[in-house]
């Protein structure tokens, strides 16, 4: 079976929308190899099998370039910035390049917490959820992520986004 990729708009509306309508479908769990690399992709909420994209994003460098991009965005972000008025950056940008190389097929182990426990008690919306997503699409076209790899790695964070959303809001 040969898939095509998905270029999404640049509104954030839809592309996240039809992201989560057609990712949803689409994303499948299947046991771990072993019990280490279960472990991890638990705490990731990866869904498995994990699909070797780790030199489109330029190996683990690249990934970490990735989120500093990412994070600068979420910081200039006037919808969503306020969520991380009081986080640790240095920690969160460790963490996200961590889950996000193991994502991609790195050799990174994400060892923090699970989505459920990071987001706990933050009121995420659907809404917030949705800018943040738009923030990683705008990162990765400013890394030059081939869009294969992008919609990847899309598909990944959208099947994260139930243990994300913590509250009903405007659009959420």
């Amino acid at each position: 079976m040969t898939s095509t990729p998905l270029n999404f708009p640049k509104t954030w509306g839809k592309s996240v929308s039809v992201l989560f309508g057609i990712m949803a479908l689409a994303t499948i769990s299947i046991p771990a190899a072993n019990a280490a690399e279960s472990m991890s992709a638990q705490r990731a909420d990866i869904h498995l099998p994990v699909r070797n994209y780790i030199n489109a994003f330029g190996g683990p460098a690249g990934v970490k370039a990735l989120i500093n991009t990412f994070v600068g965005n979420v910081a200039a972000d006037p919808h969503i910035n306020y969520y991380f008025a009081h986080t640790n950056i240095p920690h969160l940008k460790y963490e996200l390049t961590q889950q996000v190389c193991e994502v991609v097929g790195g050799p990174c182990k994400y060892t923090g917490q699970t989505m459920t426990q990071a987001h706990q008690n933050m009121q995420v919306t659907t809404a917030a959820f949705n800018y943040l997503a738009q923030d990683m699409i705008n990162a990765m076209d400013t890394r030059g992520i081939v869009k294969p790899a992008q919609n990847y790695l899309l598909a990944q964070l959208a099947a994260m986004e139930p243990q994300v959303v913590t509250a009903k809001g405007p659009l959420g």
